[in-house]
């Protein structure tokens, strides 16, 4: 039967499949918003995969878990405390369900056939509906006392005050953040589109979201001495057009070595924590 990784990110649902070592193609759709339907949406993937009855299945969350129960998932509130790996073992008849941070999976991932191959010592940040991260040392994932190291969302950032659900970071430089930032009617995306096609206004609201993410960056690799800083998440896909202003960041705010740490884009891109499910799946090797 075949090894199925699955993504539950803030907004999207990513799922792929592994048989005889090969990995299918991901599938995805948005998020559902109800329980039942997360679900019936994870079966339906599965399905048309060719993995109606699955054997080991991993599921990334953006958030606290334990293998089988989510403990706090602050963008997807209804999944906590569910018994959803056992619900998914029944929906999938699968050997086994397994739950893990989704940003430690796409290190995982990166790590093995991505763009931090062949590093000891690396952290992923993952920049999407919210920031979350991971954190590799001496060539092991780090999960920490309760399977959260690597939550640099909740890293301090000036001008924002932190919530019970969201951190100083997270606030100023995460996905939503750059939607808030575009206004009225429009995404964060659009700011995106615009910068790249040369408007100034949204240059400079751009440039002063991603500042904020490059503060966070000087204070993660200051503190962890990575080699290499991998982003990851939805806002990856775009790092060229905002790379500049972030690097200026870091470099101004970061101790010596780290303004000398290489970051870069996921090279599996916003795939890096669906792929690190499969992985993770396939072998055994969950780190949360």
């Amino acid at each position: 039967m075949p090894a199925l990784g699955v993504d539950v990110g803030g907004t999207s649902l990513r799922v792929c499949a592994v048989t005889g070592g090969v990995r299918s193609k991901v599938l995805a759709r948005p998020v559902p918003t109800r329980y039942e339907a997360l679900l019936d949406a994870i079966g339906e993937l599965a399905t048309e995969l060719g993995a109606a009855t699955a054997g080991p299945v991993v599921v990334g969350l953006p958030g606290a878990t334990g293998p089988s129960v989510p403990a706090w998932i602050p963008a997807l509130p209804w999944l906590d405390r569910r018994p959803l790996a056992d619900d998914l073992a029944a929906r999938l008849g699968a050997a086994t369900v397994t739950l893990a941070n989704d940003a430690q999976l796409g290190l995982l991932a990166e790590a093995s056939e991505g763009a931090a191959r062949g590093a000891s010592n690396a952290a992923l940040v993952s920049v999407g509906t919210g920031i979350g991260g991971a954190i590799m040392l001496g060539g092991r994932i780090v999960r920490g006392a309760h399977g959260t190291a690597g939550s640099f969302g909740w890293l301090p950032s000036a001008g924002y005050t932190p919530t019970p659900d969201h951190g100083g970071l997270e606030l100023a430089a995460s996905g939503r953040a750059l939607d808030r930032m575009a206004g009225p009617g429009r995404a964060g995306r659009d700011v995106v589109a615009a910068a790249l096609a040369g408007e100034p206004t949204a240059r400079e609201t751009l440039d002063t979201w991603a500042s904020a993410l490059g503060e966070g960056l000087a204070a993660l690799a200051s503190v962890l001495d990575p080699e290499i800083v991998v982003l990851a998440g939805g806002l990856c896909d775009a790092f060229d057009v905002y790379a500049e202003a972030m690097l200026s960041a870091l470099r101004r705010a970061g101790s010596p070595d780290a303004r000398r740490v290489s970051v870069v884009p996921a090279a599996l891109g916003s795939h890096s924590q669906v792929v690190g499910a499969s992985i993770a799946a396939m072998s055994g090797k969950v780190w949360s």
